[in-house]
């Protein structure tokens, strides 16, 4: 069951970290770490929510009128309130102090997509934490609870706006369990990062795929045409040729081979896009890569700095969409 109350920052708002030299101090030590950090009490804080401070108005008033009517059952009224506030300002530290924190890999999105961001919380005491929530930029995305000497995943999105390698920076870990009074939080950069391709140009005129026709070029383990056996599968191989049957039966992946004629060599040449900027010129040859990929076409890059020999699977895909995004 999750504690947390919604939106914790309407009531309590950040400030400008270069205005205010105590965030400033704060923000400093909250990274960039290098993938990994635990949460030790110095990198925990805590204050309390609009419900803490309205109990906190509460003591004080018991206070005030016991002391004004003499009344000793409203001192240990106080006392006793005032006391089960200290255990939940603790309690609530304490769900997050002593977490381990470490990035995992992010994976490539396009560009108008939102990237994923995951991070792996390692707990490694013999506590539970609960309702542990993440944030980024104000905007809260997931809720979990951990169990005691175990490991979960927690993420965030960020909007991957343009191509190139997008670094969310500094997230917020929060908690207000168990009473909802206090909120303890911390901020860390774990120099995550997110690879974004070029959005696909989506009115480009697709050629269609071409095969050598002459058999001249008949070689195995290279056609598309007749089979020719089977091999263990490599990490990059096309995943249409993936034997699924054989993989049913011993549960091991396998890959096709093939002989006959070979799909002519395809060139995406940068000098021969028809485009109005470097932009759309890096779009168009986007989408002319998942249209070869998708057809199993051999397919080569020719860009002004850089060229990529032409050939196939998900590794050439992945490389040829890279080159381009960090272009």
């Amino acid at each position: 069951m999750n504690w947390l109350i919604k939106n914790p920052l309407d009531y309590f708002k950040l400030p400008d970290f270069s205005k205010k030299p105590v965030f400033n101090f704060i923000s400093k030590r909250s990274g960039p770490f290098d993938g990994s950090v635990t949460l030790t009490r110095d990198r925990v804080y805590i204050v309390p929510t609009k419900a803490g401070l309205m109990f906190a108005l509460l003591l004080l008033t018991l206070l005030i009128g016991s002391i004004n009517y003499e009344k000793n059952l409203g001192f240990i009224l106080t006392f006793l309130l005032a006391g089960v506030g200290n255990i939940a300002l603790l309690s609530t530290w304490r769900n997050i102090a002593g977490l381990e924190l470490k990035r995992t890999q992010s994976q490539a999105v396009f560009a108008g997509e939102e990237a994923i961001f995951s991070v792996q919380l390692i707990n490694p005491q013999l506590i539970d934490r609960y309702s542990i929530a993440i944030s980024h930029n104000g905007k809260e995305y997931s809720v979990l609870d951990c169990a005691a000497n175990s490991t979960s995943q927690i993420q965030f999105k960020v909007p991957g706006k343009t191509r190139g390698l997008l670094n969310p920076e500094k997230f917020r870990l929060y908690t207000e369990f168990p009473t909802g009074l206090f909120v303890a939080w911390t901020w860390v950069d774990l120099s995550m990062s997110c690879l974004v391709y070029p959005s696909p140009d989506q009115n480009t005129t697709i050629s269609s795929f071409e095969h050598n026709n002459d058999g001249d070029n008949d070689s195995p383990n290279k056609g598309q045409e007749n089979f020719s056996q089977l091999r263990k599968y490599q990490h990059g191989d096309n995943i249409n040729h993936i034997s699924w049957k054989v993989l049913a039966k011993t549960d091991e992946l396998f890959s096709k081979e093939f002989y006959g004629s070979s799909p002519l060599t395809n060139w995406i040449n940068w000098d021969e896009i028809p485009a109005k900027n470097n932009e759309q010129r890096l779009s168009i040859m986007t989408t002319l890569i998942i249209n070869a990929e998708n057809n199993n076409q051999h397919y080569g890059l020719k860009l002004p700095n850089k060229t990529i020999q032409p050939s196939g699977g998900t590794s050439h895909y992945h490389h040829c969409l890279s080159t381009l995004a960090l272009y």
